[in-house]
């Protein structure tokens, strides 16, 4: 009867001892359960925040290539076209892309030298080009209109004419040798030296936007005079190789003290634009520069 008893005892024990294992593997078995389920959740996430930090990374590279199409768009415009309205219209867009990628690479920390050597390319076709073909064009609708249509042959001008509107391309040049030495001057960080590119665009665009304006302005009859537009182009490619210190637009806070000369100078463009509307933005960029001659006077910019 005793041994009978030992040997349930012993059974019972062994039993617990079999099902706690079975508890044990279970739990171990549920635990790798576990962890196998949560695998692809990290990888997941992983995959997730790679792909946020990619698309961070580029994000200010697509602005970029978006304004390098809207500047060939203008070129484009310019000369199949000859509507220098549109084509100014597209140098405008190309100039706001430009500031939107600049803003973007600084909010996302994403500032690359991929990035402003691309910026810096995609600047000489839309700020150095486009508006080189909207001079171009103006110059050729110069002789187109102060020559009869005998004198003056659209197709195959004369070699002293050719010559003449080549000279547009200039600002090609000068954009690039400007850009080129912007990326190499590390100091051109808050404030420019010499007129920046998109900014002497935009001037020359406004330059296509008073040839076709229906407002009366007094320089309308300049922008087809072939004397002002070498003028013109000459002293755009001095001051864009210029070491004239120019303001920029950059806010690092927005009290009054520290940007007072920015609000002063967007309040008056404001007011130009007002009443000029789009042929007033040369009268800005002479705004601009003018009260960069005068801050250079009054405050020494870095």
């Amino acid at each position: 009867m005793q041994a009978l008893w030992l040997v349930i005892c012993l059974g019972a024990i062994q039993s617990d001892l079999k099902s706690s294992e079975i508890r044990m593997n279970e739990s171990s078995t549920n635990s790798i359960k576990d962890s196998l389920m949560r695998v692809p959740d990290d990888l997941r996430n992983n995959n997730l925040s790679e792909e946020m930090k990619i698309i961070k990374r580029s994000l200010p590279s697509f602005f970029t290539c978006l304004g390098l199409i809207a500047g060939c768009i203008s070129i484009v415009i310019s000369t199949s076209r000859g509507d220098l309205n549109l084509a100014g219209y597209f140098i405008l867009v190309a100039a706001i892309l430009d500031f939107i990628d600049g803003m973007v690479a600084r909010i996302f920390d994403s500032i690359t030298e991929f990035g402003k050597q691309l910026d810096s390319l995609s600047d000489v076709v839309s700020f150095g080009v486009a508006p080189a073909m909207i001079l171009y064009r103006l110059i050729l609708l110069s002789y187109v209109r102060s020559s009869p249509a005998s004198d003056f042959d659209v197709i195959n001008p004369l070699p002293g004419q050719n010559w003449v509107l080549f000279c547009a391309f200039l600002v090609a040049v000068f954009s690039a040798l400007r850009l080129a030495k912007f990326n190499l001057d590390l100091k051109q960080v808050k404030n420019f030296r010499g007129l920046p590119t998109p900014a002497n665009a935009i001037f020359i665009a406004s330059l296509g936007f008073i040839s076709e304006t229906s407002l009366e302005l007094p320089m309308k009859v300049l922008v087809f005079n072939r004397a002002f537009l070498m003028i013109t182009i000459l002293l755009s490619c001095f001051i864009l190789v210029s070491n004239i210190r120019m303001f920029s637009l950059k806010f690092s806070s927005f009290t009054i003290k520290e940007n007072s000369l920015r609000y002063l100078f967007i309040l008056i463009s404001m007011a130009i634009l007002i009443v000029y509307q789009l042929p007033g933005l040369s009268v800005v960029i002479l705004l601009y520069i003018l009260l960069s001659l005068l801050n250079n006077r009054l405050v020494k910019m870095p």
